[in-house]
């Protein structure tokens, strides 16, 4: 566990995203957030409070940047 002031990478250039600002943010409807999440598809959500939880800008960044990169794979070995 990090101790009190520890700057970790994420901290400097991550938000966190609330489920429905996360589904308008890739395009798919809040029960396909939670879907793909459920598929291992989509990161997990961090944990904010007994109820509350969302997701780092930066985890959604990388995984939009890996369905690129599937797909210019893809194209590239078509």
């Amino acid at each position: 566990m990090a101790t009190r002031g520890t700057i970790h990478s994420w901290s400097v250039m991550s938000r966190i995203l609330k489920v429905k600002q996360v589904a308008a943010e890739i395009n798919v409807s809040v029960a396909q957030v939670y879907k793909l999440v459920s598929l291992g598809r989509f990161p997990k959500p961090i944990k904010l409070g007994e109820r509350g939880s969302g997701w780092l800008t930066t985890e959604i960044d990388a995984w939009l940047q890996s369905r690129v990169d599937a797909r210019d794979e893809e194209v590239a070995n078509g």
